[in-house]
């Protein structure tokens, strides 16, 4: 499931922007190649969707958000982050959930690189949150010192997403 089309993959012009409130105010670009350089990870985990489905033991490969977030850090007063995606689409994370030693800037999935329509090249995974949370086609992230909600969060989903704990809807804020 995805908002919009498949974009083209076209990685030697995919860009990759943290900005916001980052700890020296600069907004930083990388290729795809510069975030790919970053040691590679592997992890196991569930995606969960808030309308009700979870695909278990899926098998991811990629960088870790948290070597991205050392590269270009945020000031101290960031609590939260806006990642995006293709077509304007955003979501609303936690700082302290986009360095989980979980997230995972994904790359590939069962060993083979990320198709398109799976959100290559770059998707965040967040098993602990529902997928919305982890967009397909991720772009980057901006640093907050005020929430700003994303594409779902706008619609009436919650600011956080635990799927372990049901935040489905913002009215269980």
């Amino acid at each position: 499931m995805h908002y919009g089309p498949v974009p083209r993959r076209r990685p030697e012009r995919w860009r990759f922007t943290v900005g916001g409130a980052s700890e020296d105010g600069a907004e930083r670009v990388f290729t795809f190649a510069e975030v790919t350089a970053l040691p590679r990870h592997d992890l196991v985990a569930d995606l969960h969707c808030a309308t009700g489905w979870s695909s278990v033991d899926e098998r991811w490969s990629g960088v870790l958000a948290r070597d991205v977030v050392e590269l270009a850090p945020p000031r101290p007063d960031v609590e939260h982050v806006l990642v995006f995606a293709e077509y304007g689409y955003s979501a609303t994370v936690r700082l302290e959930d986009l360095v989980s030693a979980r997230t995972l800037l994904a790359t590939h999935r069962d060993g083979a690189e990320l198709s398109d329509e799976r959100g290559g090249p770059l998707r965040l995974i967040l098993p602990h949150l529902y997928s919305w949370k982890g967009p397909k086609w991720l772009r980057g992230w901006n640093y907050l010192t005020e929430v700003e909600r994303g594409f779902w969060e706008e619609r009436g989903y919650h600011l956080r997403g635990d799927a372990w704990r049901g935040e489905r809807y913002s009215y269980q804020e």
